[in-house]
């Protein structure tokens, strides 16, 4: 069987496959790292860091679907690239290899999907807070103040996430908070509520 894999070099920085790519071969790390890395619109999220041992673009060949992140060599790494032909006799040989890949897909996409909620729920945050800014920059005086609860019905967004967004900015001194309403008394303020928002808006945190 190690007669029937390829062993391919790839040097640091080199893409392996990209997202969207068709795939007919997996790789099992055998020195080097591996970086994965989920994109959209221009922007990356990575995902995994994989070292010697562990394997990639599995998927695949478990489901004959397109890439689904793109691999990047972090290091000089050397990898065992192993074909749809080979992996389908390894499958008849020992089925356990199957759901071994399965549990660690799923482990892989349980790690996944934190980042992917905590990057929602930073979504949401900034659409309240630019809401919020263009409420107080249109109302062209100060103090300007907005009802929590007004907040979450014209935003259709639940009053929890309005509380927790505004709990948060009066954390960082953007305003104060007395009972359903927050208020924002100084330009300052103003200005703070701004680069929060391009704080958080950024997708490299």
């Amino acid at each position: 069987m190690a007669a029937l894999r390829d062993e391919l070099r790839v040097g640091k920085g080199e893409v392996i496959f990209r997202q969207g790519d068709a795939g007919d071969e997996m790789f099992v790390v055998s020195a080097g790292r591996v970086r994965l890395t989920l994109g959209a619109e221009g922007h990356e999220k990575e995902v995994a860091v994989l070292g010697p041992g562990e394997f990639f673009g599995e998927l695949s060949l478990l489901s004959d679907m397109p890439r689904s992140a793109t691999a990047t060599a972090v290091e000089d790494s050397t990898l065992l690239a192993i074909g749809r032909d080979v992996f389908a006799m390894m499958v008849q040989d020992d089925l356990d290899i199957v759901f071994r890949m399965m549990n660690i897909q799923g482990q892989r996409l349980s790690q996944t999907n934190q980042p992917i909620q905590d990057f929602v729920q930073r979504l949401g945050r900034i659409r309240i807070g630019a809401h919020c800014l263009q409420r107080f920059l249109r109302s062209e005086q100060l103090p300007a103040s907005v009802s929590a609860a007004g907040l979450a019905s014209e935003l259709k967004v639940a009053p929890e996430a309005v509380s927790a967004t505004v709990a948060e900015l009066v954390q960082r001194g953007i305003g104060v908070q007395q009972d359903d309403t927050w208020r924002v008394e100084r330009r300052e303020q103003l200005e703070a509520l701004a680069n929060w928002l391009g704080t958080s808006a950024d997708v490299n945190r």
